[in-house]
């Protein structure tokens, strides 16, 4: 087995420093750019995650043009997560974003309301 090399993910760590220039305004929790398997190869991605609730992932997928019926959603016990994927100057981008489950019990909507 041979090791990667840093030089494969220099294409991601450009194209996140370019990215930085013109989404600098976005918020963010945190940024990792890896390796991922895609169909067929090993290509670099950057994975950009947003912890502080989901209108700030809506602001990625906005920017980065990712069409609403893209975003795959899924309840975890203590959160809701919203993911999307797009490729940005030939490079694969994963965005997650968090933030409070839905109120689907009557009786706490109507505390949390209140």
């Amino acid at each position: 087995m041979s090791a990667e090399n840093l030089s494969r993910l220099e294409s991601a760590v450009r194209t996140l420093a370019e990215m930085s220039g013109g989404f600098g305004y976005l918020p963010v929790t945190d940024v990792m750019v890896r390796t991922t398997y895609r169909p067929d190869e090993f290509a670099p991605v950057i994975v950009i995650s947003v912890h502080e609730g989901l209108a700030d992932f809506e602001a990625w997928r906005e920017a980065l043009g990712i069409l609403p019926e893209d975003v795959t959603h899924a309840l975890l016990p203590t959160a809701a997560s919203l993911r999307a994927e797009t490729e940005w100057d030939g490079v694969w981008i994963e965005v997650h974003g968090y933030g409070p489950l839905p109120v689907t019990d009557p009786e706490l909507a109507t505390a949390v309301a209140a």
